[in-house]
């Protein structure tokens, strides 16, 4: 197809087209109900401000919903197409004619995918969050149900304290809510329209910024053109770390469900609907989908450097090597949001064997309770320690001393106080307010796109 940056002569080697355009038409495509948005939001404005009449205005809009109507929110491309912006001026190019060719006025591709790129952001952060905040709920009710298991708390991969299963699962929700506090710090800062900044250094017309930024559910202005351009790839740096702080924490349930389903333990059962065979060994069970959530997570963190890489050392303004922070970006809400869905498959599959897990015990992880039994007779701890540490071969497995081993961690927080209604009213509490987010957003899409 042509080009819109074609001045009538220049001829380019496909090679380089074929190279310059990578994968990114692979990924443009899925933007295009954003580009569609975004160009209604530059019409109306090109409207105010007198560029196009009244009528060019309305017969545009029309044919820009015309293509939601057809296409939807995905519109594939080929490597001929180049991007999303090119394709649609173009379609409605060959709808309109020279009203098609006037709706560039006061923007650049420059300005244009930074707009989408935010869109797009905004929506999978806010999607991506609720989906979370369901798997946080699912992981509440698997608390309720197992969570007065025992289950023996780690250091160096040694026995340490006795804990409860609630207990387990009440450190991953508390780091949980703080990465959802993380992602919406993250879109308080991107909330801001790059709309209008054209090629990184102001419009030669008064554009409205203002009205694109309410038409298009931002809460205020990028001012600084400069600012719009830098900021791409260091927002999707941030939206990315912000994603592994997810998958990190999603390994680490990963490893500990991996090592507690090794078969020298067992502490965790799975079954057939989470667990894979082996094509020789007949008695394998193997709960590799967490071996992959734990190389995933890896995947994000690479996106992450990826993305920093790329977008270090750049000299300010527009660079085409952003063109490959999209891919990564991208990627990593996909691994995400699918690795979400499949941990909450696999809570829903799985139970603690407290009988398993109590053949296990050492004697060694009562011997914390022992000294502190021994402080409250008015010992010191160095003394209460110094004795504990030479009777640990004393000390039994018993039910009573499992059980007061619980009873006695009264401290906020410990196996004995755990509070799942204050998580679960928090996670209820973040999830309104996303929504809330969340819904507003997608009237305002409907609303420019089918209103």
């Amino acid at each position: 197809m042509p080009k819109v940056w074609n001045k009538g002569e220049e001829t380019l080697d496909p090679t380089i087209e074929k190279y310059e355009v990578g994968v990114d038409y692979l990924y443009d495509g899925r933007l295009f109900k954003y580009e569609l948005a975004a160009t209604i939001a530059h019409v109306i404005q090109l409207e105010k401000i007198g560029i196009l009449s009244k009528e060019e205005a309305r017969n545009v809009i029309n044919v820009l919903k015309a293509l939601y109507q057809k296409y939807g929110n995905v519109l594939p491309l080929s490597i001929e197409d180049e991007d999303i912006h090119s394709k649609v001026e173009l379609l409605i190019t060959q709808e309109l004619g020279d009203t098609g060719k006037k709706i560039h006025t006061g923007r650049s591709r420059n300005d244009q995918v930074i707009t989408i790129l935010r869109l797009f952001e905004k929506e999978e952060l806010l999607e991506t969050s609720l989906l979370y905040t369901d798997l946080l709920e699912a992981m509440i009710e698997f608390a309720k149900k197992e969570g007065k298991k025992i289950l023996p708390g780690y250091t160096h991969t040694k026995q340490a304290m006795l804990v409860n299963v609630a207990f387990w699962i009440a450190g991953f929700i508390e780091l949980s809510l703080d990465n959802i506090q993380f992602i919406k710090n993250i879109l308080e800062l991107i909330d801001k329209n790059p709309l209008g900044s054209g090629s990184g250094f102001g419009v030669p017309l008064q554009l409205d910024r203002q009205l694109t930024a309410n038409l298009l559910n931002f809460s205020k202005i990028q001012t600084s053109p400069m600012a719009v351009q830098n900021s791409r790839g260091k927002y999707e740096a941030w939206i990315v770390d912000s994603l592994w702080n997810i998958m990190n924490d999603f390994s680490r349930i990963a490893e500990d469900l991996l090592l507690f389903n090794m078969d020298e333990l067992m502490y965790v059962k799975t079954n057939d609907n989470i667990t894979t065979g082996s094509s020789i060994m007949p008695q394998k069970k193997n709960f590799d989908v967490m071996e992959l959530i734990r190389a995933r997570s890896k995947i994000v963190l690479a996106n992450s450097f990826a993305i920093k890489n790329i977008i270090s050392d750049l000299v300010s303004g527009y660079n085409r090597d952003t063109q490959e922070v999209k891919e990564p970006l991208i990627k990593s809400f996909v691994i995400v949001k699918e690795t979400i869905q499949t941990l909450k498959v696999v809570f829903a599959n799985i139970e603690f064997d407290e009988e398993a897990i109590k053949k296990h015990l050492s004697r060694g992880i009562f011997a914390t309770d022992l000294a502190y039994k021994l402080v409250k007779q008015n010992y010191s701890f160095r003394e209460a320690y110094k004795i504990a540490s030479q009777k640990i071969e004393e000390l039994e497995v018993k039910d009573n001393i499992i059980q007061e081993s619980i009873k006695n961690r009264i401290s906020e927080g410990s196996p004995a106080t755990i509070d799942l209604k204050k998580y679960e009213k928090k996670i209820k509490e973040e999830k309104t307010t996303l929504k809330a987010k969340s819904d507003t957003f997608k009237e305002c899409m409907k609303k420019l796109l089918e209103g």
